[in-house]
Formats: C-alpha cells, sequence, structure tokens
C-alpha cells in the first residue's frame, strides 16, 4: 500500500546509489603497449621509419588516458604514464635512427672516388671521335648489368612516391621519385651494401638529393650479401621538374665495382 503524499513508498525508505561507472582503462593499456612496441622497434637497425609513427600514437594514448586519469575517469595511471614515457623514447630513437642513416650516407659520398660533381649533365652527350669509345654504354632503366664475378645489379624506372607529412630532403615544387635497386650476388665471396648509395642527376645535371621520412622513401641496404642471394629496396630522390624529363643513375653495388649507368625519363 501506497502512503499518501509519498509516491515512491514508505517515508524514509532506503534506495542503493547507481553503480559506479566503468574506469575507462583503455587508452592508457593501448599507450603502453605500443610504446613498448616503438620502443623495440626502435632497437633494430634502420626501421626509425616505423618507430616514429608508433611513438606519436604512443604520446597521443598516453595523453589521453592521464588525461582520463585525472578526471577519475579512468584507474591505470602507471600504464598511461609508462605509455606516454615509452613514446618519447621511441621518438628519439626514430630521430637518432634518420640521423645515423643521413651519416652513413654521407660518410659513403665522402669515401668514393669518383669526383661526380665534375661530371656533365645526363643531356650532354659526347662529341663523336675517330677513335673508339671505351665507356661502357648507358642501360635503361629496368635492364640489368652482370659483373664479371657474377654480382648483378638492376634499376628500375622511377616512380612517384607520395611523401609523408615530415620528410627531409625533399624540396618544395620537386618531384619525388622512387627507385628500386636490385642487387643478386652470384658469385663465390659475399659483398657489403652498406655503402651502396646511387648518385643521381637530372637533365640538367644537377645532383638530386635522397629523401628520408616516416614512411620509409629511402631505405639504405645493410649488411653483407651472401652468395646465391638478392636484396632490393628503394632510394627516393628529390628532382626538379624540368630535369624529370631525362635522369641519370650510377650505381655500382658498392666501392670495389666500376659504376654503371643507366638512364631514362622521370615520369
Amino acid at each position: 500500500m501506497t502512503m499518501p503524499g509519498y509516491p515512491h513508498g514508505h517515508p524514509g525508505a532506503y534506495y542503493p546509489p547507481y553503480p559506479p561507472a566503468h574506469p575507462r582503462n583503455g587508452m592508457g593499456t593501448a599507450a603502453m603497449i605500443v610504446g613498448i612496441c616503438g620502443a623495440v622497434i626502435g632497437l633494430v637497425p634502420f626501421l626509425f621509419f616505423l618507430s616514429g609513427p608508433l611513438a606519436l600514437v604512443a604520446l597521443g594514448l598516453g595523453t589521453v588516458g592521464l588525461v582520463l586519469v585525472r578526471r577519475g575517469q579512468a584507474t591505470n595511471k602507471g600504464m598511461a604514464l609508462t605509455g606516454t614515457i615509452l613514446g618519447g623514447v621511441a621518438l628519439l630513437m626514430a630521430v637518432g635512427g634518420l640521423l645515423f642513416t643521413l651519416f652513413l650516407v654521407d660518410k659513403a659520398d665522402e669515401e668514393n672516388d669518383d669526383p661526380y660533381e665534375d661530371r656533365p649533365p645526363a643531356a650532354a652527350a659526347p662529341e663523336p671521335s675517330a677513335s673508339p669509345s671505351t665507356a661502357p654504354k648507358p642501360l635503361k632503366f629496368g635492364e640489368t648489368h652482370t659483373y664479371q664475378d657474377g654480382v648483378a645489379i638492376t634499376v628500375d624506372k622511377p616512380e612517384p612516391y607520395e611523401l609523408d607529412r615530415i620528410a627531409f630532403g625533399h624540396e618544395d615544387g620537386d618531384l619525388a621519385l622512387r627507385f628500386k635497386v636490385t642487387v643478386a650476388n652470384d658469385g663465390k665471396e659475399p659483398i657489403d651494401l652498406l655503402a651502396h648509395v646511387p648518385y643521381v642527376r637530372d637533365a640538367t645535371g644537377k645532383r638530386a638529393s635522397e629523401i628520408f621520412d616516416g614512411r620509409g622513401a629511402t631505405k639504405p641496404f645493410t649488411g653483407k650479401l651472401l652468395p646465391g642471394k638478392r636484396a632490393e629496396t628503394t632510394f627516393t630522390y628529390s628532382v626538379r621538374p624540368d630535369g624529370a624529363k631525362e635522369l641519370q643513375v650510377e650505381t655500382g653495388a658498392n666501392n670495389d665495382r666500376p659504376d654503371r649507368m643507366w638512364v631514362g625519363p622521370g615520369r
């Protein structure tokens, strides 16, 4: 029987409070997991381009997780804080990996004995002479050159590359063109690919610069290539539009072999 004047029952009746909301701990947990992945991948040489995006994600998730803890909507402050810290560490690893790669590229340039800066532009054809020329004929993109020891190298036709939001070595207004380089070792001895860096010139004779970004625009070769094995990777260069009508790529697998030249249109 309901008492008059008390629509909800007897006066003084006790009703239990609403159950507490379930804590929103997902952000902090995800931040810690992504931060660990980013830090571990950052320890692997030349994988900094994967560690960078993971670091940014971990920082974002960790920050949101800490905000939820501050509002009382989450309870895993330790996980959110750990994910944020690991995200910062992974970001430092990504930057360090980029600087280390640039150092290796510069070192390879210094160790190369061939004065590339003094070479004629790709568009300038040599004057015909009476004596036969000993210089090998340039190859076309996609063709393969095989050295006497069985090492073969192929430079594919360049393709347009979509840059990440953060990129180094690219100039505004230039084209980003990516080359795939394949090295096959059919010889008897391993070859060192660490110093393998192609040199690219455009039709005006300007040296194109390598591009590095978070998506791995340029991925230098690493370590040694054993006999019977093959390796391929990509190099991306910044090329002016007026010089892309004909590109000149020079490479030789490593400094122990003379460079060969590949020529062809950039687009």
